[in-house]
């Protein structure tokens, strides 16, 4: 008599459903406490980018920001994003995107969906400290940041620009004989030739520029994606944007400004990249101020020079 053939089915136990599920919900806890951890914008993002990996293949993450913050992009941008509107309290926190090569699936998007909602505290908590921190560094007469928030910005700047290949430009302006001005008008008189040139500069600019204002009444301009040639041609405009005349009891003061340029080198750090722009502008100075003078970098950020095999 023939036996029947015998097959033998693959059952999951229980006990294995039940590890795979306390799995899932333990990483579901780490990423929640992880999110907790940062108040930094940008950290918090990267951190959602590198830990909702886990659950689901994403590349890049944009937020742009509402009423509070700033705009933030962290990994690539991708053909395919899935948007989320945060929103905490009837309070609008902004957009998160996540992007990659290939459209999300329903379940997915389910996924997500959850994990926006670990991110609304840390969001929340996020923007009150970049609240906080914008106000510890901005400048107390211009309104522009100072170099406290230079420090903090030019380093993303920098990685930024070594990452896509692009270049960035410096440059250092400062506006000639503003001791004469302080020492014959009066500090007030000084002060109003600042902000208007602080406002002229912000005009002028583009709004993916940065511009902050230094020690000594310095205006440091960061240029991403601009090379040393069309840095000159800002710079130019820059100067003739700053030829202003401030008057004082009918008494007018004629402006003008020296300038610094030079762009990211492959080897830069950000003091070596602000002292050579600062070298540019002492340069202006010794040859007789109103001048703009560059200061040019060796490995050229965006060349195609490579310092690692010069």
């Amino acid at each position: 008599m023939a036996a029947y053939p015998t097959t033998t089915a693959s059952v999951t136990s229980f006990a294995s459903v039940k590890r795979q599920q306390l799995d899932v919900q333990l990483r579901q806890l780490e990423f929640h406490a992880l999110l907790h951890r940062k108040l930094d914008l940008v950290h918090l993002f990267e951190s959602f980018l590198m830990g909702g990996q886990v659950f689901i293949p994403f590349e890049g993450l944009e937020f742009i920001a509402a009423s509070r913050g700033s705009d933030v992009l962290v990994g690539d941008q991708r053909q395919h994003r899935l948007r989320f509107d945060l929103s905490l309290g009837g309070e609008a926190l902004g957009q998160v995107s996540l992007l990659r090569d290939s459209a999300f699936q329903t379940r997915e998007a389910r996924l997500a969906s959850r994990m926006m909602e670990s991110l609304r505290y840390p969001l929340e908590n996020a923007l009150a400290h970049h609240d906080a921190l914008m106000v510890s560094m901005t400048h107390s007469e211009s309104g522009l940041h100072n170099e406290m928030a230079l420090e903090l910005e030019l380093p993303r700047e920098m990685r930024n620009a070594k990452r896509t290949e692009q270049p960035l430009a410096m440059m250092v302006i400062a506006v000639d004989y503003i001791e004469s001005i302080t020492e014959h008008h009066g500090p007030d008189v000084a002060t109003t030739a600042l902000h208007a040139v602080s406002a002229a500069l912000v005009d002028q600019l583009r709004q993916s520029d940065r511009l902050f204002q230094g020690v000594n009444d310095e205006f440091i301009a960061i240029l991403p994606v601009t090379d040393l040639d069309d840095a000159m041609v800002v710079a130019h405009r820059l100067q003739n944007t700053v030829a202003l005349s401030v008057k004082d009891q009918n008494v007018a003061c004629v402006l003008t400004a020296s300038c610094g340029i030079t762009e990211l080198d492959g080897n830069d750090d950000p003091e070596r990249l602000l002292k050579r722009a600062r070298k540019g502008l002492n340069k202006a100075r010794r040859h007789g101020r109103s001048q703009v003078k560059v200061i040019p970098a060796e490995f050229p950020v965006g060349s195609g020079f490579d310092p690692s095999v010069a």
